[in-house]
């Protein structure tokens, strides 16, 4: 057996040839042998294999019919035959042109051609003696690239054509290619400029780029140090130069658009959601787009807050990797970690209930759970048995979505007995009672969480989220500066760093209420209140600028106030502490002060003191009379869940022209309904009131009752992630009754919508009617109401 190209390439550089004439052509001709013959050919040794075999390299030269302008190196092979002996088939390669002129064979003494005559007295090798076997050989059995098929010793070989070698070896290069093996394809490409066109080695070298991708990708997901991002960030580097070496011309079109896929996938996993949203986004519409960078930009999107996005390229991700047919954009994606249709489902999941979609989300999960494999059938060695939990426990965190928070978290409960240590499953039941308002259960479950597994990072987010809720600033402050920039890919690490940078910011608060119609307080009516806090000072104290402005016409005459003050607060755990010092403009201009103490006991009890030597909350009319008043209040709170709660207050305000008014209220509230996207509260409200004084020019009532149940029904209009509308009714209606004058229906309505906005800009506003009897006479009145939170 003769082996042809790899050492006839290998010695068409060796010295010999370049001693010869260039104007004839050297042929080579590689044989195997035991043993040299007894006469010593004409001919050198080039190589002796493992075996034992020697390789001879043949020199003749005989005229040539066309001269050329660079030496001709022929690969040669023959293989026995029973019938007719052999055949000799020959190749040509690295020549000046294209086409090779042709080679006639060269007589010898013997009469056949210098090839047949050296074949004839060789033994045939077992392997090649040398050369790489390729990654992926091709299926016509040939053993090296642009190395045709031998035939079988008493078969006739099949007839060859000349582009069949090289299109052997574009078939194993690009297998190399999207197997794993770009780098080595590429060189191996580069080589070969003869078969491998511009385009060719365009397409191998952005398979190398998205191979540099993946294993950056992979590298940081594997590590949590400082130095994670380093492959990756060379990645993008290689990406760019390569991108700027691109001819911009239409036949690299599909190469660029590629190159934009590779990008968006090492963006997101790099945490540079916009520029990743901007790679995708670049790339055409006609492009195949694979899977991975869908799964990449889904990921982008939902991390940006754009849930409607994120929903439209998972559902275009899982139809593609559901498919039946192969997409030919995946290649090159099939080694490192892959995104699964589980993967891409869960992001569709989260992108579905970001916008309250959840009925649709339902159907995720349905469809989630017909592709798992029977229960029955799985081994505990077995990937499907983490795909069921994943499974159970978005199906849990579904029930508490829509409201059956029982339901979901016993499934929880249930979840995690059978997987006690599962980090997963954990942080959901943390993040179901965080939702719920037990703040300080959820800390304690984050940070038994990060006992077992100290480096999980949505539980340590979860931890620095409660201690920001809780006033703990030192503990959240530790925790943001542990992150640092590390993970900015992580969505549960933004969401913290996000709440921490309003949390630094200076906020701004402006409340603006108004009344008409109600003519025993006043028959117009409006007041704005505007404070403006500063930064943390020292993580707990800020101080803060307050500013009161109200108007109203009454019967007895006009009336303005201003009251400005200065002051600030602390704020630390269990603690709250704020004080301000202020100055009213007006006829009865006083220089006062306010403070309030609030302690939170528990997740279930808190309390709150607060004094003001010159309030804002007197009648409309006792102004008119340049009449001011001091005020102490305290409170006692029980909150159960988000379901439940009750108020018990005492309040005692002196006035100026010594009546004295107290006042004691109760409440409680309890939620009855729960679907999704919606809920109804019904409120119980009891309040009695006594004036020491009598026939004052303002709404003083000797002694007056008032019973009112109130009905709330919630519901979220809008979501996108962070920014929502909700929209809430309120219908109340009671018995008021009033020493001397009896008892009187009352009732209300109310419609408020409360928008929040990207970076928690909150705004909420309201108007309602009111129909309620003071003094025996029924006044009918109508309120709106503003309240707008900027964090700058």
């Amino acid at each position: 057996m003769l082996l042809l190209s790899a050492y006839a390439a290998l010695e068409s550089k060796d010295t010999i040839a370049r001693e010869e004439d260039v104007a004839k052509p050297v042929i080579f001709v590689v044989a195997v042998v035991d043993q040299p013959a007894d006469e010593t050919p004409v001919a050198r040794p080039v190589i002796t294999s493992d075996i034992g075999a020697t390789i001879y390299a043949v020199d003749t030269a005989q005229s040539v019919p066309e001269p050329v302008t660079s030496d001709a190196q022929v690969h040669s092979s023959a293989a026995p035959d029973s019938g007719s002996g052999a055949q000799v088939a020959e190749n040509s390669a690295d020549t000046a042109t294209a086409t090779p002129p042709p080679i006639t064979p060269i007589p010898t003494t013997s009469g056949k051609p210098a090839a047949l005559e050296v074949a004839q007295n060789a033994q045939p090798m077992t392997q090649p003696a040398t050369g790489p076997t390729p990654a992926n050989p091709p299926p016509d059995g040939s053993t090296t690239p642009g190395t045709p098929p031998v035939a079988a010793p008493g078969q006739t070989p099949p007839a060859q054509t000349a582009e069949q070698p090289n299109d052997t070896l574009r078939r194993e290069v690009f297998g190399l290619a999207t197997s794993g093996g770009a780098i080595r394809a590429l060189d191996e490409a580069k080589a070969r400029p003869d078969v491998f066109t511009p385009v060719d080695i365009a397409q191998i070298e952005e398979l190398s780029i998205r191979q540099e991708v993946r294993g950056g990708r992979d590298k940081v997901r594997a590590m949590s140090s400082h130095d994670r991002f380093d492959a990756l960030d060379s990645a993008i580097h290689s990406a760019h130069d390569f991108d700027a070496r691109l001819p911009k011309t239409p036949e690299y079109a599909e190469v660029r658009a590629s190159l934009a896929g590779d990008l968006t996938v090492a963006y997101a996993a790099r945490g540079r959601m916009k520029d990743a949203v901007a790679a995708f986004e670049s790339i055409p519409t006609q492009s195949g787009i694979s899977v991975e960078a869908l799964a990449a930009v889904g990921e982008a999107y939902s991390y940006l807050q754009e849930p409607g996005k994120a929903e439209q390229v998972y559902r275009r991700a899982i139809e593609q990797e559901t498919s039946s047919t192969t997409d030919e954009a995946t290649r090159g994606f099939q080694y490192g970690t892959h995104t699964r249709p589980i993967d891409l489902r869960e992001g569709l999941f989260y992108a579905l209930t970001d916008q309250d979609k959840y009925t649709q989300a339902r159907q995720v999960l349905e469809d989630m759970h017909a592709a798992l494999p029977p229960a029955d059938q799985v081994h505990p060695w077995d990937l499907a048995n983490d795909d069921y939990m994943r499974y159970y426990r978005l199906y849990a965190q579904y029930q508490i979505y829509i409201g059956q928070t029982s339901a979901g978290m016993a499934g929880l409960d249930r979840l995690r007995e059978q997987v006690p240590f599962s980090a997963e499953v954990r942080n959901a039941q943390a993040d179901a009672t965080l939702g719920a308002s037990s703040t300080r259960r959820a800390r304690d479950m984050y940070s038994a969480t990060l006992t077992d597994h100290p480096e999980n990072l949505e539980a340590l987010a979860g931890l620095g989220r409660t201690s920001l809720m809780l006033d703990d600033y030192a503990n959240a402050r530790l925790i943001n500066d542990a992150f640092n920039d590390t993970f900015p890919e992580n969505g549960s690490v933004r969401s913290f760093k996000r709440d921490y940078a309003a949390y630094r910011a200076p906020v701004l608060s402006v409340e603006f209420n108004g009344e008409h119609g109600n003519s025993t307080l006043a028959d117009n009516s409006f007041s704005i209140d505007t404070t403006l806090y500063s930064p943390p000072i020292y993580d707990n104290w800020r101080v803060f600028a307050h500013n009161f402005f109200g108007h109203a016409n009454t019967d007895i005459g006009n009336v303005s106030r201003t009251r400005t003050g200065v002051g600030g607060d602390f704020r630390k755990g269990p603690l709250s502490v704020t004080a301000e010092a202020t100055r009213s403009i007006g006829p009865a201009a006083r220089t006062g002060g306010n403070g309030s103490v609030a302690y939170t006991f528990n997740d279930y009890v808190s309390a709150n003191v607060s004094v003001d030597s010159d309030v804002n909350t007197l009648p409309w009319k006792a102004y008119v009379q340049h009449i001011w008043g001091k005020n102490a209040q305290i409170a006692l709170n029980f909150t159960d869940t988000d379901r439940r709660s009750a108020e018990l207050s005492y309040s005692a305000t002196r006035f100026s022209d010594s009546n004295f008014n107290q006042e004691i209220s109760g409440s409680a509230t309890q939620r009855v309904f729960t679907a999704a996207n919606q809920f109804v509260n019904l409120s119980l409200n009891l309040n009695t009131s006594s004036n020491t004084r009598a026939n004052t020019a303002y709404f003083a009532p000797a002694r007056d009752y008032t019973a009112e149940l109130v009905a709330m029904h919630q519901w979220a209009i809008w979501r996108a992630g962070e920014k929502s509308l909700v929209q809430r009714i309120y219908l109340s209606a009671g018995a008021y009754n009033e020493r001397g004058f009896g008892t009187s229906a009352e009732g209300g309505v109310r419609l408020e919508h409360a928008w929040t906005f990207s970076h928690d800009i909150r705004l909420t506003y309201g108007i309602g009617g009111l129909s309620h009897a003071y003094d025996g006479a029924r006044e009918t009145s109508g309120i709106a109401y503003t309240t707008l939170t900027v964090p700058f």
